[in-house]
């Protein structure tokens, strides 16, 4: 029985009309934080999802009537973006729904909502109903044992089991039975929710704000309105239980502490705890401390002592910038370790937090295993933005293979990501479409994507974008592909500017897959143990002489476009040049003049002031940042572009060529 729930949500949940009309039902909402009610964006006229003056009214329990503006909303026509955010302006007392933090749907459910029977006055409404699918990422199928009525979209979805709030309903299926929900997952989405007017109190990321809104609430709250208790009253306590109280804790502390430096970060350290892989889907992989205990309930070890074990992972990632607050869930975990067996408690707490999980049967290699590898967290007494020169950071690569059939015309592609060593290389996306796209096509096809990726890979550091294509392509300008076609605004922003201003963008061959040779490691090796030295390259004629006398640490400068240099460009990859400098454009009808000398001269200048090669894709995207600014004295770097070819983390072979069938 949910009873004290039942109460509960309906405390929570309110219908939304607009202004001076109190009998006018558009659709229902929900608390989730302390004056943010969430709904389903198709259920707000256009007026009120775009202009921020533009007010209505939530109505509810014991006489509840406030003032609400449209705050943010999903952009996207998929039914599971179907969510929006509103602000309750007028101070109002409140329940807060509690939301699942289990990746996992529920079974049997109950809908909450308002309805409008005979268009008369609004009156609320609930129905039993069971989740009997999924639709799409975050879609819940509803089996047709309650018929959702008119008015009901945006009310919240309980599960009846756990005691959670898990999905939005949506709607009635159009000629189908039952209905749909969102599940609250897709609230994740709101990392990059569309702020209206301006709207900014959620901050740069709107989902972890909310969400630790959220929590620190449950935690606080005490008397009649407490969920945690009604919760706890329904699911129990018991030994060796995970319970409601223990979450609601637990949630409030990993809410005080500094966010994941990035989602790869948060998934590894997952991975680390679980002593296995997750098989999360791209949409519903965590993004905050919160997410990662979702994927610990069912945990054959128990899902205390494995909660626990996370709780520890993250208090020692966070020890560094947050001390207190680390501190404070380190003591609390300690604490509540005194409820375990004996032999599980010694087991807990002298298991070092950043060494594998003790119930893994393989300990999985991380970053730091790798030689040069990263954790995802920064040196001591580094910022995230000054690690930029001192190591690789996490990589997106993007692999264009040239149809077979169309081989100057049409690319396939694959995306790659790396957290650290090689051994981190994961192949994220590709393309299915049998006929490829062409080079104009390629930052529109890639756009989504590429967004999806960076938003798991990037911190105050972004991630470098490396492209691999064939040599006869190197003249690609990927450092001017925006991260979106359309602008957000009229005013500068600094999120519409091309990729090479804002993160690192390289290239490197797509013929040096698999293993890599000898004579390119031992290039590397060359200009990775000391300073990189120039190495002009100014006629093809001398281009063979010139590059195969070279000493290892030199880095080829060619002052001519690819178009003119193919056949430079490719002795040099032959010769195991692993860094190469070129210029992008400057066709020579007459042979080199003083642009080519301040080219080599300029090229020269950069390697000689670069200690180390992996430097050099943060030098060139600050001289791309400052051309931006109109520094003249960078505009010699303008068509600049970098071979950045790690043999240490090539690109892997696949079985499945990218090809046309």
């Amino acid at each position: 029985m949910t009873g004290r729930l039942d109460a509960l949500i309906v405390r929570a949940t309110v219908r939304i009309g607009p202004e001076g009309e109190p009998d006018t039902l558009w659709g229902s909402g929900f608390f989730v934080a302390p004056g943010w009610v969430l709904t389903c964006a198709h259920v707000l006229p256009a007026h009120a999802r775009g202009d921020r003056r533009a007010t209505l009214r939530v109505h509810g329990h014991h006489g509840l009537d406030a003032r609400a503006v449209t705050a943010y909303w999903l952009d996207g026509t998929d039914p599971e973006q179907d969510l929006a955010l509103l602000r309750v302006t007028d101070p109002v007392d409140h329940v807060c729904v509690r939301l699942t933090d289990r990746y996992d749907p529920p079974l049997a459910v109950t809908a909450h909502g308002w309805r409008s029977p005979g268009g008369g006055p609004p009156q609320r409404w609930s129905g039993h109903t069971e989740c009997n699918g999924k639709d799409g990422a975050h879609g819940l199928t509803l089996a047709p044992l309650v018929e959702i009525p008119h008015g009901a979209s945006g009310g919240p979805l309980l599960d009846r089991e756990r005691g959670l709030v898990a999905g939005v309903v949506k709607a009635r299926r159009a000629n189908k039975d039952g209905g749909l929900a969102v599940a609250t997952t897709a609230l994740r989405g709101f990392r990059r929710a569309l702020p209206v007017g301006g709207e900014s109190s959620l901050g740069a990321d709107p989902y972890s704000a909310l969400i630790r809104a959220h929590d620190v609430w449950h935690d606080r709250v005490r008397g009649g309105q407490a969920w945690v208790k009604a919760q706890q009253e329904l699911c129990g306590g018991g030994v060796r239980r995970w319970t409601p109280r223990d979450s609601a804790q637990a949630c409030a502390l990993l809410a005080a502490l500094p966010g994941p430096a990035s989602p790869a970060q948060l998934q590894e350290l997952i991975e680390l705890v679980l002593g296995d892989e997750p098989l999360w889907e791209d949409e519903r992989a965590p993004h905050d401390w919160r997410d990662g205990q979702g994927w610990l309930y069912d945990h054959a070890e128990g899902a205390d002592v494995v909660s626990l074990h996370y709780l520890r992972v993250v208090a020692h990632a966070c020890a560094d910038r947050a001390p207190e607050a680390a501190a404070r869930l380190e003591r609390w975990v300690a604490e509540r370790a005194g409820q375990l067996p004996d032999h599980l408690r010694a087991l807990l707490l002298n298991v070092t937090p950043a060494a594998p999980a003790p119930w893994a049967a393989a300990p999985h290699p991380t970053a730091a295993d790798e030689p040069g590898g990263s954790t995802g967290t920064c040196e001591p007494g580094l910022a995230p933005e000054d690690t930029a020169e001192h190591d690789d950071g996490p990589v997106v690569a993007v692999e264009l293979e040239p149809d077979l059939f169309r081989p100057h015309d049409r690319f396939h592609w694959r995306i790659w990501t790396w957290t650290g060593g090689h051994d981190t290389a994961r192949a994220v996306d590709q393309d299915t479409d049998g006929e490829g796209a062409s080079l104009a096509e390629l930052p529109y096809v890639l756009n989504e994507p590429l967004t999806r990726t960076f938003g798991l890979l990037d911190t105050g550091r972004r991630a470098r974008l490396e492209l691999a294509v064939p040599v006869d392509h190197f003249g690609v300008d990927a450092h001017l592909w925006r991260p979106g076609p359309v602008a957000r605004s009229l005013k500068p922003h600094p999120a519409d500017r091309p990729f090479g201003v804002h993160r690192q963008v390289v290239l490197r061959c797509l013929k040096r897959r698999g293993e890599p040779t000898d004579v390119w490691r031992e290039r590397w090796r060359g200009v990775a143990e000391g300073t990189p030295k120039a190495l002009p390259v100014q006629s093809p004629a001398l281009a063979a002489q010139t590059l195969g006398q070279a000493p290892p640490g030199a880095v080829p400068v060619l002052c001519r476009p690819p178009a003119e240099s193919t056949e430079p460009l490719t002795r040099a990859i032959g010769a195991g040049y692993g860094i190469m400098l070129w210029n992008l454009r400057g066709e020579h009808a007459h042979g080199c003049g003083p642009d080519c000398e301040r080219l080599h001269d300029k090229a020269a200048e950069l390697l000689g002031s670069t200690s180390r090669a992996s430097a050099l894709p943060e030098r060139l995207r600050a001289l791309r940042e400052r051309v931006s600014r109109c520094d003249e004295d960078a505009y010699w770097a303008e068509d600049l572009a970098l071979l950045y070819d790690d043999p240490r983390r090539p690109i892997p072979l696949c079985d499945d060529l990218l090809e046309s069938p």
